[in-house]
């Protein structure tokens, strides 16, 4: 009787496995070496081919490796970067304001029978016709209305408006309502800054036989008694005219009240006439 095709399955598989086990004795017993010799000769540079394949590949696969280290490297680096470039404009942002701390401490120590109160400008008001800062202190840290405030280099920034109990407004110079006693450096002429509608300053009511000399710093007059004498408005920018019956001038003022962060007020000082009404 005929076998089927699946009947042959069983013992095609003992057979290959017969198989395999009397090679595995021949080449323990060495049999098989002339044989095996034979063979390396034609297998030697496909087994070559192989290993070469299998270096190659690992090489690949630690070149990716690379890839993804430098590349996650980078990253770590940028970001160090990007922190180093912030540390680095907060410490100019600290040194920039140290200064100007340091500044106006120098004037507090200059002027020893002068009291002064320190305020932090916390917003700054401006519109065609009105021009203001506004102070973190108010009338708890004694502040009242007209009350000059300044900042480095004893540059007048303006005066007190109003006041409540922990804020208060400044009027800036350059402000249309305001009104300062000017005195010359070089010359000694005398006059009155004005604030002007379109945020300028006029230097007004020079006497025709005084002298205006472009450059010349503009000081306060200190006429009144309500403002230190010898605070820096700003320079002398431009002579407007000679003619009757005043000179007038325009003016650069020395401070520009955008990039303040830290003035001072002036509750007090030598000289002060009239006490400074709330």
């Amino acid at each position: 009787m005929a076998l089927r095709p699946g009947d042959r399955r069983p013992w095609m598989v003992w057979l290959f496995i017969g198989l395999a086990v009397l090679l595995l004795f021949l080449h323990g017993l060495g049999w098989l070496q002339p044989v095996e010799s034979l063979l390396a000769v034609p297998l030697t540079p496909l087994q070559r081919l192989v290993v070469d394949l299998g270096r190659n590949a690992l090489d690949a696969v630690g070149f990716l490796r690379e890839i993804r280290d430098l590349r996650e490297e980078a990253e770590r680096l940028r970001a160090h970067v990007e922190d180093l470039q912030t540390e680095n404009l907060r410490l100019r942002e600290l040194a920039a304001e140290n200064a100007e701390l340091k500044a106006l401490l120098g004037i507090v120590q200059e002027n020893p029978q002068t009291t002064f109160v320190a305020a932090t400008v916390i917003g700054y008001e401006t519109d065609p016709y009105l021009r203001f800062l506004i102070l973190d202190v108010g009338t708890r840290q004694g502040i009242r209305k007209g009350m000059p405030v300044i900042t480095r280099g004893s540059a007048l920034v303006g005066r007190i408006t109003s006041a409540d109990l922990n804020r208060s407004r400044v009027r800036l110079l350059n402000d249309g309502g305001s009104q300062v006693g000017a005195l010359l450096q070089t010359t000694r002429a005398t006059g009155m800054v004005i604030g002007q509608p379109d945020g300028s300053l006029l230097l007004d009511f020079v006497r025709p036989d005084e002298e205006i000399l472009p450059g010349d710093v503009v000081l306060t007059s200190g006429v009144g008694g309500q403002i230190p004498r010898a605070l820096v408005i700003g320079q002398v920018a431009e002579v407007l005219g000679s003619g009757e019956p005043f000179q007038r001038a325009r003016v650069r003022p020395a401070v520009d009240p955008r990039r303040l962060t830290y003035v001072l007020v002036i509750t007090s000082f030598p000289g002060m006439e009239t006490p400074i009404q709330p």
